[in-house]
């Protein structure tokens, strides 16, 4: 039968050659579709390696000077043991499961700050992002230890030890080496170091982001005295409700503990859903996604149609040629079989070509723009392109043809 269906194949090569042409062109052309497609959902669903359901994030206030109860000459360390005194207090609450103090470090801010990390020769070519944080930051947002573990994280940083995620291990440690227990520092050549008490799993930056460079260290007590005074906005305080006690968490939340939390010059000022914040610190990105999926459904669509209304054309006017078939003793599931081959057929000798330009796009640097491309990558985006075309290319020939086949052989013959 394959020998039959290629020498139709050949001696119809002038019409085949510009549906060859046409099956070329699309498939470069759908290939970048669903390349886009397929990155864009495997990097949204890959895991975030954090958790903010249930996460709330609360800021602090301080009285204006001109408040009636503003109180004077407060020390520093003195307006520390608030602010530690606050968290406990959040901390004891009934609807909280754990609280936190943290800089720069709650998801879906879109503040931060970063370092390039070093150890001997080896350093971080990219940011590390860094997470300054009490212990149970790791709690609240239930971060894990390579080991599946967070309480490895929680006890590195009570240790006053740094935290650092799997890719920055493998940036700074070959070979596999395990970086738990060796020196790292902030700058080169720094003869002050840090132990790496932990290792982490990877933590993404966002829902459309790889980036999962970071470190966490200790907020000390010293640390948290550059966040006193009029700088006390800039503290996060995170915290995990129970997931039971989350109904109007924050309404609740403020009439029980507005006047607990009005320790010194400082007062509960915002209290906001994580999850809310995500929502719009991604709306962006969700509008500009949104955006592409509706130009690529259009596109797939005229794809879609094209394919289709090409092969049903071409089968309409084969009807003369599939009563005389049947009138020459074939069935109409060996006649639809033979036009299913003789298509995907056409379809293979053009994708194979199409795959390799690609590819060599990719070598010569005219795909530079598409990080971590790979062989792989490329073949499953022409594995998914060919199963897609395949299926239109069915669907425009069952259809006409399947109406074509139950038309007696004389009457067709007759039309012809």
């Amino acid at each position: 039968m394959i020998k039959h269906i290629l020498q139709i194949i050949w001696n119809e090569r002038k019409q085949n050659m510009g549906i060859w042409l046409e099956f070329f062109l699309v498939s470069v052309f759908l290939w970048f579709i669903v390349d886009f497609l397929y990155v864009t959902v495997g990097i949204y669903t890959k895991p975030m390696g954090f958790d903010t359901e249930h996460t709330y994030i609360m800021r602090l206030g301080i009285l204006n000077e001109n408040s009636p109860e503003f109180k004077k000459e407060e020390s520093v360390q003195k307006e520390v043991e608030q602010l530690l005194i606050i968290q406990e207090r959040i901390q004891h609450n009934p609807l909280v499961e754990v609280a936190s103090l943290s800089f720069h470090s709650s998801p879906h801010i879109g503040n931060n700050i970063s370092h390039h990390l070093y150890r001997d020769t080896f350093q971080t070519n990219f940011p590390v992002l860094e997470r300054a944080v009490t212990p149970d930051f790791f709690k609240v947002f239930r971060y894990k230890a390579k080991s599946g573990s967070t309480d490895e994280l929680v006890q590195a940083v009570e240790k006053n030890e740094f935290v650092i995620s799997g890719s920055v291990e493998r940036l700074l440690f070959s070979n596999g080496e395990s970086a738990v227990g060796k020196e790292i520092s902030l700058r080169k050549g720094d003869s002050i170091t840090y132990r790496v008490g932990a290792v982490s799993k990877g933590v993404r930056y966002d829902h459309f982001n790889t980036w999962d460079l970071y470190f966490a260290r200790a907020l000390s007590n010293k640390t948290l005295e550059t966040f006193t005074g009029d700088k006390i906005n800039a503290l996060e305080i995170c915290v995990r409700v129970k997931p039971e006690e989350e109904r109007d968490f924050i309404d609740r939340f403020r009439s029980e503990m507005t006047e607990q939390l009005r320790v010194g010059n400082y007062y509960l000022s915002t209290i906001e859903s994580i999850p809310e914040n995500r929502k719009i610190f991604q709306r962006d990105d969700m509008n500009n996604l949104r955006t592409r999926m509706f130009i690529t459904f259009f596109l797939l669509v005229n794809i879609f149609l094209g394919i289709i209304g090409t092969f049903w054309f071409r089968t309409q006017h084969r009807k003369g040629e599939i009563g005389l078939r049947i009138a020459l003793g074939d069935t109409p599931k060996k006649i639809l079989e033979k036009y299913y081959i003789e298509g995907v057929i056409l379809l293979t000798s053009a994708i194979i070509p199409a795959t390799v330009i690609i590819y060599v796009l990719k070598v010569t640097g005219l795909l530079s723009y598409y990080e971590s491309f790979t062989w792989g990558r490329c073949l499953i985006g022409f594995g998914i392109t060919y199963l897609l075309l395949a299926l239109m290319i069915i669907i425009g020939i069952w259809f006409p043809a399947r109406k074509a086949v139950k038309v007696p052989p004389m009457e067709a013959l007759r039309d012809e």
